[in-house]
This record gives C-alpha cells, structure tokens and sequence, in this order.
C-alpha cells in the first residue's frame, strides 16, 4: 500500500505492508502492521515483525517477537543504502533521518560493536551508550573492550570515554583513559607503535617505532627505527608499490649500529651492518617480448647474526641477488638479455659481481632451407648458422671493500662473440656427424708476458736468485680464430623384458633400457687460422721451457687451443621399470612402477694428451624406492694412481694397489615422509576389535581429530557422551579415544666421502621437520638434525600453534646454539587490535 502524507513530514510516499494484519486509526494517525512488516522510503527499507506508523512525526517504531523458547526472531532490520543492522527495537524518522536503537550490533571494518542504546544522527554518526567493541564474532564475543560511552564516525573511527578490557566476561584491571579506534576502509598515514622492553645485554629498548606514509593506491613507505639503552640502533625504510596488470615489488633497506658488552670490558664490540633486499616481477602480459625482474638480497656479513630472528638467514651462509632485462624481437631469431648478479658467502667474507652482464644471440637459422629443391629436403640444406655475443664485467672482492673505490680496482672485463656454421648427418637411426666451422673473437683488457731472469733480486731480503717474471699490460687487444672441427655420435637404446606367469604375484613384468653412448670430436690446430696467442717461456735452470697464453689473466678464455685436441666419450645409462597391479585392485588395471630411475657412468679418453688420458668415471644413481623414498648417490673414481705428493701419476691404480679405480668421492642423500612410508608397508589405520583392546597400528593419518594432548578432549564436549559423529570423531562406538592425529615427518640423510691426499674426511648428517596436529585448532612443527662428524645436535627448533577463534597462541623455542631462545605470545587475530597481546621471549642476543 502507497501513502503520501503531509508535505511537512516527508517528500515522498511510504511504502508499507504486513501479512497477517494493516490497522490504520486515523485519529491517531498511526498504522500498526503485523506479522512480515515492511516499510520502504526511497532508499530506506524497514522489516520487522511488529510495526508501528506515526504518520503525524513521521516516525516509525519496530520490534520483534519471541518464540516458544524465549528467543526474540524477526528483529527489525534497516538498510539505507550500504548501511545495515539488525537490533531488537527502533524508532526511526523518516524526515529527520534520526534514530533511537536498543541492542544493535553493526560491523566496524574488522570489529563489531555491541550497544545497549544507539542514537543515530542525519549523518549517520552514533552515539552510543553500553556499548562493546571487539573481533570476535561468535554472539557472545570471547573478549571485548567495555566503552560505556562512545561516539562512531562510520568508515573512520570510533572514540570513547574510559575503556576497559574484559575477557570471558571477566573484566581485567586494565583500564584506559579513553579510546580510538581507526575503521577507515582506506590507507591511511600515520604513526607507528613500538615494541618496548628489556634484554640482558643490550638493556631496555623500543622497537619498530616509526611512521607510515600511505602515499597512493600503488605506492607506500615505511620508517621504523630501534633503540637500545646500551647504544645499538638500527633504521628501517621500506616500500610496498604494485600496479595491475603491470608490476609489483618491494624493497627495503636496513642500517645498524650494534653495541655488545660494556664499553671498557673484554667483551665490548661495536659494528656497523647493513642490509638490502628488493623484489620486482613483471606481470607476463605488460609487455609481450620484455621482461625485467629483480632479487635482491645484499647484506655485511655480520647482519643477520646481529639483527635477524629469522633462522634461515643464520643457517644459510651464501646469498644471491640477480636484476635482469631481456627482450625477445617477435617474428626474430635475435634475444637480448643483461643482468646485474651478485653472490656472497657470510661465512668467508667473499662476494663476486658482475656488474653487468650481457648476451647477445640469434637462434639457430637455417639459410638453405628456403631454396626450391623439388619437394624433397637434400642433407645439405640442414645447415645450421647461430650466433652468440657476450659482454661481462667481474669483480671478486670482499664485504669490506663493497661500496668503495677499492672494490673497481679489482674488475676484470671482457667481450667475446661466436658464429658457428655446422651441418649435421645422420646417415642411420642414432648415429650423427656433424662438421663445424666456428669463428671465435674475443675482447681482452689485459695481456701478460713472462720471461726468465736468472739474476733476480728478491727486494724483500736482497739475495740474487732465478725466477719467471710476469709483466702486465693494459689496453684493448683482440684475439680470435677460426676452429673447425667434427663430431660424431652413436646413442642406441636396447630393451629388455622379462614377464612373470604367476597369476597370484603383483608383479606383472620387469623391463629393463640400455642407453649406451659414445661421441667423437676433434679440433686440428691449423696455423694461419688464429691470431698470435702463445708464448713460450723457461721455466727453471735447467732450460724448460712452458707454454702460457699472453691472455690468461682474461675472464673468457683465448678463442684458439695452441695444439690439436680429440676426445672419446663414453657413457652408459640404466633405466629399471615395473608392471604391477595396484593392492586390493580387482579392476584387473596396471601401474608402471619405476625400480630405478638412473643408474649411469661415464668417462672420456684425450686422444692427443703425453699422460693421464682417461678423466676420472662419474657414477650416477638416482631411484625411488616404494613410491615414498627417494635415494641418490653420486660417486668420482680415478683409474690412475698418486705419487708420495699424493699427485695423478700415469700409472694405473691397478699396478700399484691391484685395485681397478681409486674413489675421490662419494656423496648419498635419502629422503622420505615417514609417515608415508608407514602406511605404503601396513596401509591404514586398523580399527579397535569388539573386546575394546586397540589393534596396533603404526600409522596415524587420517581426518582431524578433536583430541587434545594425551588423548584429553578439547573444551565444550564432555568425554563419553554422544555419538561418534557427535563428537566430532573423538570417540568410537565403543567410548575410546580415536589416535588418529594428522601428522608429518620428512627425514634426510646425507653422507659425504672425500679423499684428500692420504686422509679420507667423512661427513654425514640427519635432519629431520613435520607437524603434529593435535586437533584442528592446535598444531606442533618441528625441525632437528645430527651431525656425526661434529657428534653435535643442528639447529633445531619446535613451535606450537593454537587458534583460540578469536585470539592465537604461539610458542618458539630454538633450545641449542648460539641461536638458543624462546618467545610466548597470545595475540588478537584482526589487525585493528595488533597491539592487544601480551608477549615474553628470550633473546638470543643475551646468550653472548
């Protein structure tokens, strides 16, 4: 039904409805509606079950009903425009937009907020009366802070009179002058609450304490700064920038000042550390053919003992970073790529750059493809043409020197390019010849030359001896050649199989690849085709004379071999594959199981070497093992024997030792998820037997469990009582606890053999990590290992995990090393309240 009243209520027809009953007393001016009530007005729409219409105010008053239980349902529910609320009774005006509220609960961003009285202005502001702000969504709230008086600007803030907190209706002795609380939706700037406490060493501090600048929607930045009453400081700035559909990265960069002991004491130190990190990626659509991407992790070497709680970073001693640009040209064969690298080992001090490095190259061409030969492909036009360009710029220097002119004193440079033009033959299946011809040029900004000067004098002592002199010289110089060469390759594959007749076996067939390979190739050294490059000098008194390339010292090496070289390669490969029929399957279907997945060797033989022709045979083993382990072995074997100076001697291991090789190496790694492997040896879990005695069973996967630790339930269900479904798979139908608790544990062991000289070094260790899943709201990790070799326990580190709805708890502890700490905190989920929490920890910086 429409109804337009008096100009000066409203502009504008009220809309109404009911189900079971419309009264309309028109001396009173009112409309009572029942049962489904709806009014609507513009943009406002009311529902409720009872409904009262004051057509004279322009007022309307709603309220619910309850039901047999005592529940009050079909409370009034408003919605104008993108506000909206439930409460248990309102007046409201049409005209002034003004409303009185009993029990309302309207969401605040992340927050919710409980009020006994609400009164809402025209602009929609609240001011509100019993009110109780919290994160927590359950009906009745787990927490909350207590507001007696409050006002509410919506989508910006709430601000209250004194507060105090309440947990599980309990109130707490924590009570605050007053209260604000930001609900913007957006971004905003603003300043940054620190972290206080207390450590032994370092004394009393204030952490991440700073200002964030919320600058656009793609941009922001962030200060934060530490400080620690005994002098140790540290400056963060970072930024977070991302454009759709274009880009997006971080980057941050740190600066410490880090003070130990006490100035005057043994144990005083002081040091300056430095980190920087940057994240780039290019979303793959902004420009077809272009990419540029960076990672950036740059640090001294002593920050992250100093500054990080992250483990990895004091485990890991070795860093990279890469910043690289590449461009692909659509419809050419040309590629250009550059790249800013950089390595560093903590541990060593030592870091390497390249500062760039380029490359220039066009994929392989076939020129004479093109030409008109009848419809059939002659062997000749399978010529091939590529070319490659080069351009880097080394530097190997230590953390001390980075950033200093120092450092460039260091930097090697070099350019090469090659055009190499082959034509391969395959005159039968496997066998291939291919004849190349390949022009080489290379770039050098250093040339050395070396001659014998038998009355040298040391300078540091005075006395005369004999001795090579090495003499550099700087400039540009270029070398190049034109090398041909031929190679030859011969890859057959031989099968095998062997097929079981059993009918009752799982085991269906075996079969069994043979990969054998031998190739050839070999390079004359033709004079005429390469620009001077060797020299020979004497080396000793007694007139030796070496050979030395005038380009040594070059970062690429000289483009011509000073004498003809060949090589014969050999290598063998395995590969072991099962047909089995899957357990329990009637289907009658078939599984490919792979027994080993790499079983090979290989050497070569120089045709044209004085001594020592065979290099050492690599072994290569790599299988997995019941579909859950996974074993890889890698083991050098030398067929030559070692001098009293433990140098390769050209005379076989087998004349000296009557062994066939002599090991140099030998390396192992198994890995596997035991818990896996459990289950592939006595599958799933056996169920309880009717007597109530618990089948064995050493796997314990399954669903999650509502157990708590030691088999006690979880609060809010009483042990023994109902169902099993009821319970949540808590219990059998028999009244026992169901272990089954979700877990993980992934197991690694390496063993490491080394012969160095004439002492064999062995090292081998085993780690292992996983989770333990109590129930679906509280989890364990953990992460240990041994070391044999040093007979000492690795890093280790167990957390525990509990979601307590509302709130988390979480416990670290690292019990061992230099790292040794622990830390408890139980924390408000939403951001909103980031700072309700409460916090111990020990540092490990009091260890020192």
């Amino acid at each position: 039904m429409k109804l337009r009243v008096s100009v000066d209520a409203v502009d504008m027809p009220i809309v109404y409805s009911a189900v079971d009953s419309q009264y309309i007393d028109m001396k009173e001016q009112k409309v009572y509606l029942v049962n489904k009530s709806s009014a609507e007005y513009g943009d406002i729409s009311l529902e409720s079950y009872y409904m009262i219409l004051d057509l004279k105010t322009s007022e309307v008053y709603a309220r619910g009903r309850r039901d047999s239980t005592g529940k009050l349902v079909e409370r009034p529910r408003f919605k104008d425009g993108d506000e909206e609320f439930e409460a248990d009774e309102l007046t409201y005006n049409f005209k002034t937009k003004r409303a009185i509220i009993r029990n309302i609960v309207t969401k605040e961003e992340e927050g919710f907020l409980h009020s006994d009285i609400t009164k809402r202005h025209k602009d929609g502001a609240l001011h509100v009366r019993g009110s109780k702000y919290t994160t927590c969504d359950a009906d009745q709230p787990h927490f909350y802070v207590s507001l007696p008086r409050a006002k509410v600007i919506p989508n910006e803030k709430i601000v209250s009179g004194p507060a105090y907190l309440v947990l599980e209706d309990i109130p707490l002795p924590l009570i605050l002058p007053f209260g604000y609380f930001p609900v913007q939706k957006e971004y905003a700037s603003g300043i940054l609450i620190p972290k206080y406490g207390e450590e032994n060493n370092r004394g009393y501090f204030l952490k991440d304490l700073g200002y964030y600048f919320a600058i656009n929607d793609y941009f922001d930045l962030k200060f934060t700064g530490d400080i620690y009453t005994n002098g140790t400081w540290r400056l963060t700035a970072g930024t977070n920038y991302r454009k759709r559909y274009k880009y997006n990265g971080n980057f941050s960069f740190n600066y410490a000042n880090n003070v130990n002991g006490y100035k005057g004491l043994e144990n005083y130190s002081k040091s300056s550390n430095y980190s920087v990190r940057w994240s780039h990626s290019q979303d793959s659509k902004a420009k077809p053919g272009t990419r540029f991407s960076a990672s950036v992790n740059l640090s001294s070497a002593g920050f992250d003992r100093e500054n990080s709680y992250n483990v990895n970073d004091h485990v890991n001693t070795t860093k990279q970073s890469s910043v690289s640009y590449s461009k692909r040209w659509a419809g050419s064969p040309f590629n250009f790529s550059a790249s800013l690298n950089h390595s560093q080992n903590s541990s060593s001090g030592t870091v390497s750059l390249n500062l760039p490095k380029m490359n220039l190259s066009m994929s392989r061409i076939y020129p004479l493809k093109n030409l008109d030969t009848g419809g059939t492909t002659k062997w000749w036009q399978e010529l091939q043409l590529q070319y490659s360009a080069s351009l880097d710029n080394r530097i190997n220097t230590t953390d001390e020197k980075m950033f200093s002119a120092e450092m460039f004193e260091d930097m090697r440079n070099g350019f090469q390019h090659e055009i190499p033009v082959s034509i391969p033959i395959r005159p039968f299946n496997n066998f291939s010849i291919s004849p190349t011809l390949r022009y080489s040029g290379v770039m050098f900004t250093e040339r050395t030359n070396k001659t014998w000067d038998p009355d040298y004098i040391d300078p540091a002592t005075g006395d005369t001896t004999s001795k090579v002199i090495t003499e550099t010289e700087q400039g540009l110089f270029y070398g190049h050649a034109i090398n041909p060469s031929i190679s030859a390759s011969y890859s057959p594959q031989i099968f095998g199989m062997f097929q079981f007749t059993n009918p009752e076996s799982r085991l269906i067939a075996v079969r069994h690849v043979i990969k054998p390979s031998v190739s050839f190739s070999f390079v004359p050294a033709l004079e005429g085709l390469s620009s001077d490059m060797y020299r020979e000098v004497q080396s000793d008194a007694s007139g030796t004379m070496s050979e030395y390339s005038i380009y040594e010292n070059g970062i690429y090496r000289p483009p011509a071999l000073s004498r003809k070289s060949g090589n014969l390669n050999f290598s063998l490969a395995n590969i072991i594959e099962a047909k089995v029929k899957p357990k329990n399957d009637t289907t009658g279907a078939e599984k490919k199981v792979k027994i080993i997945d790499n079983l090979s060797m290989n050497s070569s033989y120089n045709l044209f070497a004085d001594s020592l022709n065979w290099s050492p045979v690599s072994m290569v083993l790599r299988t997995r093992l019941f579909e859950e382990l996974s074993l890889s072995a890698r083991g050098n074997f030398d067929v030559y024997a070692t001098d009293s100076l433990f140098r390769r001697i050209n005379t076989s291991e087998w004349a000296v030792n009557r062994k066939p090789l002599r090991m140099t190496n030998f390396n192992l790694s198994m890995n596997f998820e035991l818990n896996d492997l459990i289950k592939s040896f006595f599958g799933e879990n056996k169920q309880k037997d009717k007597s109530g005695s618990s089948g064995t069973s050493p796997v314990v996967t399954g669903g999650q469990s509502e157990a708590g630790p030691g088999g006690m339930p979880d609060s809010g269900s009483p042990q023994g009582s109902g169902s099993d479904s009821d319970n949540g798979g808590r219990y059998d139908e028999y009244g026992y606890v169901n272990f089954n608790v979700p877990w993980t544990m992934r197991v690694a062991y390496n063993f490491y053999y080394t012969k160095t000289r004439d002492e064999s070094v062995i090292n081998q260790n085993v780690t292992m990590s996983g989770n333990l899943t109590l129930t679906k709201n509280f989890a364990i990790t953990y992460s240990s290992g041994y070391d044999f070799r040093s007979k000492d326990i690795t890093m280790t580190r167990i957390g525990i995990r509990r979601d307590l709805h509302c709130w988390e708890m979480s416990f670290n502890w690292i019990p061992t090393g230099y790292l040794k700490s622990w830390d408890f905190t139980i924390r408000v989920k939403a951001s909103v309240l980031q700072d309700l929490k409460y916090e111990r920890r020990k540092d490990y910086h009091d260890n020192y």
